[in-house]
């Protein structure tokens, strides 16, 4: 009975090991780990886009299909990614498989993941597993960090500021919005700017909190982004807009 059991369980090993090695990931022709972080660059960014080519290292066709799985996403952000098609937010799973060759690769085009960051500030992670279809464990995932904070703002800074959103947004003549700062904010103002990024008004906070009232009477109807600028640094973007 133990030798069965053994035996069973180095074939299960052996199983496994050939299907670990079926697939391995790529992009931009650099091999993939288990984890993959994007940062944004710039303020205002609208997206964060991940790629993956999926190489099939078996000596048989394999059709592969796509899984998502959100592990922690921050709120007021969205995803949705594409394989052969593009899918809307709320699918998981992708509607269509890709043949895979033997010893070939997806197009690079096939696979894409979007972030959406809404002006939205953290960290959230969200894992694809890519799998043959005829065999479902033979798999491979990643995990992609998005990574939509600051770099040039201390962990302090960002812990310990408390911000609201303007309101009312929408705008129209006059809005408003609530503050706290810690003692390492030595500057802090609010940059407003269109959608093509030009800046059109801003204005100095002098005090550490309280509420900052604002005058948009001079800005016409349409999409504006306003941007808390502390220690010359960006710390949030979001939209307002005026009616």
């Amino acid at each position: 009975m133990k030798k069965i059991l053994l035996s069973s369980i180095i074939s299960f090993m052996i199983v496994f090991s050939l299907n670990a090695q079926s697939f391995s990931l790529s992009w931009d022709d650099v091999a993939l780990g288990d984890t993959v972080i994007l940062s944004t660059v710039e303020w205002p960014q609208p997206e964060l886009v991940f790629h993956a080519v999926v190489h099939n290292n078996s000596n048989d066709n394999v059709n592969v299909g796509v899984i998502r799985k959100r592990i922690e996403i921050i709120e007021n952000s969205s995803d949705y990614f594409c394989w052969g098609a593009c899918y809307p937010p709320f699918l998981d799973t992708a509607g269509t498989t890709i043949l895979i060759n033997a010893g070939m690769q997806s197009a690079d085009e096939d696979f894409s993941a979007h972030y959406e960051i809404h002006g939205t500030l953290g960290v959230s992670t969200v894992e694809y597993t890519f799998y043959n279809v005829a065999t479902p464990e033979d798999q491979i995932s990643v995990f992609v960090k998005y990574n939509t904070l600051p770099n040039d703002i201390s962990e302090t800074i960002f812990s310990n500021t408390e911000i609201s959103d303007i309101y009312p947004n929408p705008a129209l003549n006059f809005a408003e919005i609530k503050f706290d700062f810690p003692k390492e904010v030595k500057s802090a103002k609010l940059k407003f700017s269109n959608i093509l990024g030009a800046t059109i008004k801003e204005i100095n906070i002098e005090e550490r909190n309280g509420k900052l009232d604002i005058d948009v009477s001079d800005l016409n109807t349409g999409v504006y982004f306003y941007s808390l600028i502390l220690n010359e640094k960006i710390f949030q973007t979001k939209k307002l807009i005026i009616k």
